[in-house]
């Protein structure tokens, strides 16, 4: 069996069971498939294009990166994002100059090597607790630089600022403190380049569920729909039906008067 008649096959089932969680939801089956495919390509693509930035930009434990490095890096990002914003977003392409120039405005200001540093510290507790503070203030620059591309064609865009600051908080916590676990145990620098492929791996996937939020807004409803009894189960014009007529039998039929003598 090749791999394409696999992944249909996955993929085929995967709509099923997709389709009967929508309906359960109340939520459009074409909304969330197309929300898994944008999600899984965001997602996939982004971390890819971290892994290739490593080309230009080295992982060190340096506190700044040049500004090139920074353009070179966020053009890649914001280019492999853009390839899954096209069909959502007209135009998309403000959003690569956006990333772009937000890398490169982040690397002016000695703070663009987060997403590519290793802290020189070895207390886990010091990486984590420095992870949050910096992997969310880069996530919010970010954030707020590609919102403005954004609010004029994306409802509540707004909430893309705390929801990527959060995001990079805890991917840049989480790929410290593996990378220098696995440093602790291996002496060996390389882990520190794990650590950090978890943490692009944790922004992608965040970043992604961010803009999938985003882009497939549901009017406001409850995901479920609560039990109803069956005596409540009428539909409207039983319930107006029902309203209209009266409550005593005995007044919509009066009794007839008695005959005079």
């Amino acid at each position: 069996m090749s791999f394409s008649t696999f992944s249909e096959i996955v993929f085929e089932r995967l709509s099923c069971r997709l389709t009967l969680l929508a309906q359960r939801w109340g939520v459009k089956p074409v909304s969330l498939i197309a929300g898994l495919k944008l999600w899984l390509g965001w997602a996939g693509l982004t971390w890819l294009a971290f892994l290739a930035s490593l080309l230009w930009v080295e992982v060190g434990e340096r506190h700044e990166v040049s500004w090139a490095d920074g353009l070179l890096g966020g053009a890649l990002i914001g280019l492999a994002q853009w390839q899954m914003l096209r069909p959502y977003l007209s135009p998309a392409y403000p959003w690569i100059m956006a990333t772009t120039l937000g890398w490169g405005a982040l690397a002016l200001l000695n703070i663009g090597a987060i997403g590519w540093m290793a802290p020189g510290t070895p207390n886990l507790w010091f990486r984590g607790v420095f992870g949050i503070f910096y992997g969310g203030y880069v996530g919010l620059a970010l954030g707020a630089i590609q919102w403005l591309v954004i609010r004029h064609q994306v409802k509540q865009a707004w909430r893309w600022m705390p929801w990527n600051a959060g995001a990079w908080a805890v991917a840049i916590a989480l790929g410290w403190l593996i990378g220098g676990s696995l440093r602790a145990l291996s002496h060996l620098f390389v882990s520190e380049v794990v650590g950090l492929g978890v943490a692009w791996g944790v922004i992608a996937a965040l970043s992604g569920l961010g803009i999938v939020g985003l882009l497939f807004q549901q009017p406001s409803q409850p995901l479920w729909t609560p039990f109803v009894s069956r005596s409540s189960r009428q539909s409207p014009s039983a319930k107006s039906s029902a309203s209209q007529s009266p409550a005593n039998p005995a007044q919509s039929h009066p009794a007839p008067s008695e005959p005079s003598t």
